[in-house]
């Protein structure tokens, strides 16, 4: 897992930390990773006040050019661990995406993420969601019209 935490970590300059808050509600801020690979952790720079209690959490490393496209994506499952001002977390799954994967990989995320909503939507007795089209074109070429 390291090895690959070290090819793909020099690509992004912050992560999305993903916890939960002192209440247990989601709770995510945007903090920058260092690599500790001799301590198995990762050195976060936290606001100070952020919201965040040691537990299972993420790392959400992402980017993408201004028009959305190039889109990198890992994430990175673990355990948040220390107290304000001395977070660390302690990374125990690697899971590559968009743009670290290859084509191959893309393909098969959103093989995933198509079965995923199936899913999702059949336990919950859910219709397939309409997205009205039309109405997003419109909005499109009127905010292109001076």
């Amino acid at each position: 897992m390291w090895a690959e935490i070290e090819k793909y970590l020099p690509m992004f300059e912050s992560a999305v930390l993903n916890v939960r808050d002192s209440e247990g509600y989601p709770y995510s801020v945007r903090c920058r990773a260092e690599q500790d690979r001799s301590a198995g952790v990762l050195r976060l720079d936290l606001a100070a006040g952020a919201a965040n209690r040691p537990g299972l959490g993420s790392l959400l490393f992402h980017s993408h050019d201004e028009e959305l496209w190039n889109q990198k994506v890992f994430i990175l499952r673990g355990r948040l661990q220390g107290e304000p001002g001395e977070w660390v977390f302690r990374p125990e799954k690697f899971i590559p995406s968009l743009g670290t994967v290859g084509i191959r990989g893309t393909a098969r995320f959103l093989f995933d993420v198509r079965k995923s909503t199936a899913a999702y939507l059949k336990k919950r007795n859910l219709p397939r969601p309409r997205i009205p089209w039309e109405e997003i074109e419109a909005i499109k070429d009127q905010a292109h019209q001076p």
